[in-house]
């Protein structure tokens, strides 16, 4: 059984880094000791007596060192909150302030400031795309999350192509599902992409879209009704 546990976390975090040594008092030691191949970027205390929290690459679980064992799932609170929940997304706002934002597809020139993950052949993200094109008061800036090696030759040709937020556009209106696509071989492109690719995964991106509205909101999937109330709001400052 812990074999399996182990394989699976291994999975879960391929993408983690080791974590750098923590504080004294945190039991990295006997993390290392118990469950040697697991790959995480950190660890601290969960504020549940004897449980710590092991941030992975893809998502957060919890380590028992009296019982050397890690836990995986959410913990709610007795009024029903997701701790979890709730700390997985601080983390992803802290990282939203470091994402290369000169490296987006930019679209608009608003005040509100929407960071969009997105993936040319999810039907909900062209949704969510159609909802938000040709409308002022926001500035998007898009990171393409490609699951698909379609999806990923749409973005290449979005890049590649002389003007990419037209070619984004057709993209997202389904003009180039039964088109000839220009798959340019430019280093500096399949860096971009790559570049990308790379947001997702640092967000712990799980689906797309993925949105992230005034560097304060998290709103998973096309929430349209959601989004247009935050967008309706006046655009909030630090």
């Amino acid at each position: 059984m812990k074999k399996r546990v182990v394989a699976f976390l291994i999975a879960l975090a391929s993408c983690g880094l080791v974590a750098a040594a923590g504080a004294e008092d945190l039991p990295e030691a006997s993390l290392k000791k118990d469950f040697p191949q697991l790959r995480y970027e950190s660890l601290q205390p969960s504020g549940i007596k004897g449980l710590y929290e092991v941030e992975t690459a893809n998502g957060i679980v919890y380590y028992a060192p009296d019982a050397s064992s890690l836990i995986v799932g959410n913990i709610f609170s007795a009024e029903g909150r997701n701790i979890t929940r709730q700390r997985h997304n601080e983390k992803i706002l802290a990282r939203v302030k470091d994402l290369p934002l000169s490296k987006a597809l930019k679209v608009g020139s608003g005040p509100h400031v929407i960071v969009e993950i997105t993936d040319p052949d999810c039907p909900y993200c062209r949704k969510a795309a159609r909802s938000l094109s040709g409308k002022d008061g926001w500035t998007r800036y898009i990171f393409f999350y490609p699951l698909s090696k379609s999806s990923a030759d749409k973005v290449r040709h979005i890049l590649c192509a002389p003007d990419p937020q037209e070619a984004y556009k057709e993209s997202y209106q389904g003009l180039l599902d039964k088109k000839a696509l220009v798959l340019c071989e430019r280093e500096a492109v399949q860096e971009l992409l790559r570049t990308h690719q790379e947001q997702g995964r640092r967000l712990g991106v799980e689906g797309t879209p993925f949105f992230v509205i005034d560097g304060r909101h998290i709103v998973p999937g096309a929430d349209i009704p959601r989004i247009e109330k935050l967008l309706a709001a006046p655009a909030e400052k630090d």
